[in-house]
């Protein structure tokens, strides 16, 4: 009786899935094609480029090496977006790298051409922790900025700019009337004067001649938020009281500054609006950071893009809004196919390699644990 009952009840089930309007599948999954061409600054076919995806969820495909074409395929892919990345080294320090977003549908084939764009050496933002470590007090006065020299000659940092974007619209207008964009200008388009960034910090000497502040080839600089051991504070945090430079404040009465480290001073004064009167503190969950060169340093019309050394953004979202300029950045640090940066996480954003940039901070930089200042 019991067997019997089982059996009615499966055949109603079955009825009531039929009425449901469920449907058998026409196709199987996992029979999508993806054709990828990889082409470089010229578009011209990149051969010998390693190209991988990596599906929105977090699934990783395997390596393939593009032919004299510059093309690959990968077969038997599921319905999926997918992000595409392809890279090929010339050198230690020298390669090229790129990335772009594609959907595939099973059972069918799409094509995507992937644009890789020459590593450019020389002086380059390596790593920004700006998470604050793990604690219930929020704590996040350990953050700093490391650059790091990727060229073959000294770089000297005298006179550079550190600024920090914050959330305005930085679609860039040429305010100076010089024929080229300026980023992070005075707005007074509607009769009152608005300041389009949150910071600018600048080191002291002739950013033209000044060799006060040398960085070698390969080397490493630290700029501080605070140059203190901050492990005495909150025992997860960062010791950075060996930085090689520090960000001071002097309108700021509480900001702590070590004598013995020199300094990026904050250059916003009241003399072209409300002065900064904050220390160096940067977003916890998204922001954009760049490095000047101090050539312009009017940052009342706009700081001039042509000398803007480089220039991150990043976000814990992977949909937020992109607001860089694609020759500084077009692309998004923090965000990560299966995991993006949290606040108070103790994580760090670094670059793949040191150095190494495509103006694409999506694939330029990676998601690190625990932070690594100085390396």
């Amino acid at each position: 009786m019991k067997l019997r009952i089982f059996c009615i009840a499966l055949v109603g089930l079955s009825i009531l899935i039929a009425a449901c309007g469920l449907k058998k599948p026409t196709q199987y999954e996992g029979t999508g094609t993806l054709h990828v061409r990889v082409v470089d600054d010229q578009h011209e076919p990149l051969a010998d480029a390693e190209v991988k995806w990596t599906s929105l969820l977090g699934e990783l495909g395997a390596k393939c090496i593009t032919d004299s074409q510059g093309t690959v395929v990968f077969d038997n892919l599921a319905s999926s977006d997918y992000t595409v990345s392809a890279s090929k080294s010339i050198s230690e320090s020298v390669g090229y790298l790129g990335s772009e977003k594609t959907s595939v549908v099973s059972g069918e084939q799409a094509t995507v051409d992937v644009q890789v764009r020459l590593n450019t050496a020389g002086l380059k933002i390596n790593e920004i922790y700006y998470a604050g470590p793990q604690n219930n007090e929020f704590y996040f006065y350990d953050q700093f900025i490391e650059l790091y020299n990727g060229g073959e000659h000294t770089v000297y940092l005298d006179g550079t700019i550190i600024i920090r974007g914050g959330t305005y619209n930085l679609s860039g207008h040429d305010t100076d009337n010089d024929g080229d964009l300026d980023y992070f200008y005075f707005d007074t388009s509607d009769g009152v004067e608005h300041r389009c960034f949150v910071y600018a910090f600048q080191l002291p000497g002739d950013p033209v001649n000044g060799q006060a502040y040398p960085l070698e080839p390969g080397a490493y600089a630290v700029i501080a938020g605070d140059a203190i051991d901050h492990r005495e504070i909150i025992p997860a945090s960062v010791d950075l009281s060996d930085s090689d430079y520090e960000f001071y404040n002097p309108y700021f009465f509480r900001d702590p500054n070590d004598p013995e480290i020199p300094d990026y001073v904050n250059i916003i004064t009241g003399e072209y609006g409300p002065e900064t009167s904050t220390d160096f503190m940067i977003n916890l969950g998204g922001d954009i950071i760049l490095l000047a060169s101090g050539v312009d340093s009017a940052y009342w019309d706009g700081i001039d893009i042509d000398t803007i050394i480089d220039g991150v953004e990043y976000t814990s979202n992977k949909d937020a809004i992109l607001r860089l300029d694609d020759r500084i950045d077009r692309g998004a640090a923090g965000v990560e196919p299966d995991r993006v940066m949290t606040k108070y996480s103790g994580m760090s954003i670094q670059r793949v390699r040191p150095g190494f940039d495509t103006n694409n901070s999506t694939v330029d930089f990676m998601i690190l644990d625990a932070p690594t200042p100085g390396y």
